[in-house]
């Protein structure tokens, strides 16, 4: 009882942490451009994040269980090609979204087979379909756009509610349910203690195959349903949709607590390191930062965050190495 209110607290910790740091952050952004505070810029800032936010709460479960996935960049490009032929095609646009999110969801499903059935290493097996998705994608199109799509499919990447990107709303919705069933759920109780030991976790009855062989499928499934609103946004399929994201999403997650390790992490301390990932990067593009700053300021935020990660969880005396 007494470790897992340590564990509660030091949650509730760093996520104070991060939201002071998100809080400091946007009050220095703003007294140095005013233009940060803009109504246009706070929504593209909203929307930005929520693109963010889908992929990142559900890697924060891959990293909980004690695994990586690198192909998620990849898996929101192939999604926006597949649904961009899908209704070049002239299927139905919500037959076009559900198919490309079938297609794309195959790679979490390969995925979750090679690392828990053959036992594969997560970053070797998601650094190769990283590569493989992408290749599909440049192979299929051949370097070039996939456009025009039809208007109606755009509602879904650029539609508002009392002026805020639906999408905003939509993964509010994703993560609350994200949240409940994590910390009140069999199948939450269970991912946690997967990612504390994963032999005992056997043990005791818990289905470890199942389990972490859906959470990668949920986590490709995720990157399939922001590539589909990226792809509605743009309104085109781009091969290059999605380079990099991987990066992003996986530091979101770390940046708000979930540790390296396995076994801790939060929806709401992802939320919150996803929004300081986007201020950061929307306020050095108001303040005419060069990207390589930007690149060097978040590489320097990830490795800050897990060795804070890693003496905390020293001085509380595991073994960690």
């Amino acid at each position: 009882m007494r470790s897992e209110g340590k564990k509660s607290k030091g949650k509730r910790f760093n996520e104070i942490g991060v939201l002071g740091a998100l809080v400091l952050l946007c009050a220095v952004i703003s007294i140095a451009n005013p233009a940060f505070y803009s109504a246009s810029n706070l929504i593209n800032l909203a929307r930005q994040t929520s693109y963010v936010v889908i992929i990142a709460i559900f890697m924060t479960m891959v990293i909980i269980v004690g695994g990586m996935d690198l192909s998620v960049g990849s898996v929101i490009g192939v999604s926006g090609i597949a649904v961009a032929m899908f209704l070049k095609m002239g299927l139905p646009i919500p037959v076009a979204v559900v198919a490309s999110m079938v297609v794309a969801s195959l790679v979490g499903l390969f995925n979750g087979t090679l690392i828990v059935l053959v036992r594969m290493p997560a970053f070797i097996v998601t650094l190769g379909t990283m590569y493989i998705a992408r290749g599909i994608c440049n192979g299929l199109t051949k370097g070039v756009p996939v456009y025009p799509l039809p208007e109606q499919f755009s509602v879904i990447g650029n539609g508002t509610v009392f002026g805020v990107p639906g999408s905003v709303f939509f993964v509010i919705i994703v993560a609350f349910v994200l949240d409940f069933i994590l910390k009140n759920t069999t199948f939450g109780r269970s991912v946690y203690a997967i990612g504390g030991n994963e032999e005992t976790a056997r043990l005791s009855g818990i289905n470890v195959t199942r389990i972490k062989i859906m959470i990668y499928l949920l986590s490709s499934l995720a990157a399939a349903a922001a590539g589909v609103i990226m792809t509605s946004r743009i309104e085109s399929g781009q091969t290059s949709l999605g380079q990099g994201w991987e990066m992003t999403v996986i530091a979101s997650a770390i940046i708000g607590g979930t540790s390296m390790l396995g076994g801790s992490g939060t929806v709401l301390g992802t939320v919150l390191g996803a929004a300081l990932m986007s201020v950061i990067s929307n306020g050095m593009i108001i303040m005419n930062v060069s990207v390589y700053w930007q690149n060097i300021a978040i590489g320097a935020i990830i490795v800050l965050s897990v060795a804070i990660d890693l003496i905390s969880k020293r001085r509380a005396g595991l073994d960690v190495k």
